[in-house]
């Protein structure tokens, strides 16, 4: 079966019906919530309530005391979910797939459904790191410096639009280079504790089909080791939410509606 090609501003967006769920998103490495700012108002529009979370060890997280982990990037999230009276829809770019992952773990029945945008997807016991050592196509090896002494990395300043938001305007790119903070390094070396829990919830995951940080080729590996009941694809770079966050939005808003359920999304791989 082939992947369902979603073009840009192709899905018609889908209003907010009474009893959508609340739909949370999580940023991935060297992001924090401001990289949502432009697909929250999409949402807005839409009659979508929406949180947006800053995990911790960036410049403006309530948590920047806590020591981070991913048990700190967890429970975040799940202290931004503590009043919400139904299941979310969990939204995880990048790293943040992880973080989505693990808190599916701690409480599946607090989620609707997790969505994997150009993210991470892990089995139990993978990491960041490995995940990443296996994606020969991903050009952000040469971008990536250490500084050991803070314990945190980067990505070269004058790589970042063109890594990350490789399909955005250039005023969009420079925009977004200059929004990227320096990423933890313990986290991206730990791994993912999951098990029946996690997998009892269902999963749906947006491939990026230019993606020069997580290659094509790696999200199609991952999404094989761990399917999804629905997998669909952009054709953007690694940050749609930033190139074509119009786009994502209504494929946000399609997932979220309670009408748009697993079998509605089933075979479209």
């Amino acid at each position: 079966m082939g992947i369902l090609i979603v073009p840009a501003a192709a899905k018609a967006p889908v209003p907010a019906p009474s009893d959508a769920p609340t739909i949370v998103l999580v940023h991935g490495a060297f992001m924090d919530a401001s990289n949502w700012d432009a697909v929250r108002e999409e949402l807005d529009r839409l009659g979508y309530r929406t949180i947006a979370v800053t995990l911790a060890g960036r410049g403006g997280s309530a948590s920047d005391s806590d020591t981070p982990s991913l048990e700190a990037y967890r429970d975040a999230v799940l202290a931004a979910i503590a009043g919400e009276t139904r299941p979310v829809v969990l939204v995880g770019h990048s790293f943040g797939g992880i973080t989505i992952s693990n808190v599916a773990e701690a409480a599946p029945d607090r989620i609707a459904a997790l969505v994997y945008l150009a993210a991470y997807l892990p089995r139990n016991g993978q990491s960041l790191q490995m995940l990443a050592g296996m994606d020969r196509d991903s050009r952000t090896a040469a971008a990536f410096v250490v500084d050991a002494e803070r314990g945190v990395a980067s990505i070269a300043s004058d790589q970042r639009g063109s890594l990350f938001c490789n399909d955005c305007e250039p005023a969009t790119a420079k925009a977004a280079g200059a929004m990227m903070v320096s990423e933890p390094l313990a986290p991206l070396a730990e791994p993912a504790r999951l098990g029946e829990r996690f997998a009892r919830v269902p999963r749906f995951y947006i491939r990026t089909a230019h993606d020069l940080v997580i290659s094509p080729a790696q999200q199609s590996r991952m999404i094989a080791a761990t399917p999804a009941a629905g997998v669909l694809q952009l054709d953007t770079g690694h940050s749609p939410m930033l190139s074509q966050p119009g786009a994502l939005a209504a494929l946000l808003a399609d997932l979220a509606a309670p009408a748009a359920s697993a079998e509605e999304h089933q075979n479209v791989r």
